[in-house]
């Protein structure tokens, strides 16, 4: 009877399988490990559950080779978020598209690791190639991923969230290998500093060309470079055990210089156009009390049914353990 409750108590604890969009934002980050080379960035190691929204945008030639392009992130079980330069002035079609999720290395196969091709593509209206303002994009996929520990949605913070406020950012991706000065298509991450868009802005730093849906990070030394394009730059939620994508990786100067901060999309600025162009109404934008944890827009928490049954079974078996031994 024992053994029963603990081969029980540990399937419940097992990370869980299933649609995504039941959980987001969890673990995208794990302590440095590896070489250091993202510019100034860490290895992320496979099977720790890390980065598990982020996902590898390829295109496919005859024969079959498959070549890295772009980054992105799910945000729905059928929905990735991306930039929407790494689809300009290519002339694949989306059938010679991938892509590809649960891998922390380029060459990565096996049951974590979803490929999926690519069913719609829709970049923002008001995209400008030129300057690349409201550089995003949403590729909707041939069919549902399947979430586990390895895959994972994003969490994207609604007007509710205070930016200013969020602790420990982060950037990671798979780009140029000639600056990171390494051969191995290992993902890469880094720790970066969110940089106020009026210093931003200023004659110093990049000279005026920053507006509302933009946002700056990592610079001197640290931060993203080509092929980062389209990935994360999520942020740690104060007071939860989350992080919020607050942008999408869209251009800099060279590659991490002093002053010259890479610049992402704003997720929070293009909320509403992420829920509305995936067809679905925007989550109800949370005011907690200050007591109270503040929650994403989009559920985060680990589901309370799994806890709750955690608990339950635990006291059952305190309860018959008490009884056998009294």
């Amino acid at each position: 009877m024992i053994l029963l409750c603990i081969l029980i108590l540990l399937a419940l604890c097992r990370p869980a399988y299933g649609t995504c969009g039941q959980t987001c934002g969890l673990r995208p980050m794990i302590a440095p490990l590896g070489s250091t080379r993202v510019v100034g960035g860490t290895d992320v190691m496979p099977g720790m559950g890390a980065w598990a929204g982020i996902a590898s945008v390829r295109c496919y030639w005859n024969p079959p080779v498959s070549v890295h392009v772009c980054g992105g992130t799910l945000v729905g079980a059928q929905w990735l978020l991306t930039a929407a330069h790494c689809f300009i002035n290519r002339t694949n079609p989306l059938s010679e598209w991938a892509i590809v999720l649960g891998a922390t290395s380029l060459g990565q196969s096996g049951p974590d690791v979803e490929v999926r091709r690519i069913k719609r593509l829709i970049l923002h209206e008001k995209y400008t190639p030129e300057l690349e303002y409201h550089d995003i994009a949403l590729l909707e996929l041939d069919r549902p991923v399947q979430c586990r520990s390895s895959i994972q949605t994003a969490c994207l913070p609604g007007p509710s969230v205070t930016l200013s406020d969020l602790t420990n950012c982060y950037v990671a991706g798979w780009g140029d290998r000639i600056v990171k000065s390494s051969g191995r298509d290992v993902l890469q991450q880094a720790k970066v500093q969110v940089v106020d868009n009026q210093l931003c802005n200023s004659s110093e730093w990049l000279q005026g060309y920053i507006h509302d849906f933009q946002v700056c990070a990592g610079q001197g030394g640290v931060g993203t470079c080509q092929g980062d394009s389209g990935g994360p730059l999520v942020c740690r939620d104060r007071r939860g055990g989350f992080f919020w994508q607050i942008g999408v990786t869209s251009w800099g100067v060279g590659c991490a210089r002093p002053k010259r901060p890479a610049v992402s999309s704003s997720t929070q600025y293009y909320y509403n156009w992420i829920w509305s162009t995936m067809g679905r109404k925007p989550a109800p934008a949370a005011t907690p009390a200050p007591t109270v944890t503040p929650r994403p827009t989009q559920p985060c928490p680990f589901p309370h049914e799994k806890l709750q049954q955690f608990f339950d079974l635990l006291k059952d078996i305190l309860r018959y353990l008490k009884e056998k031994m009294f």
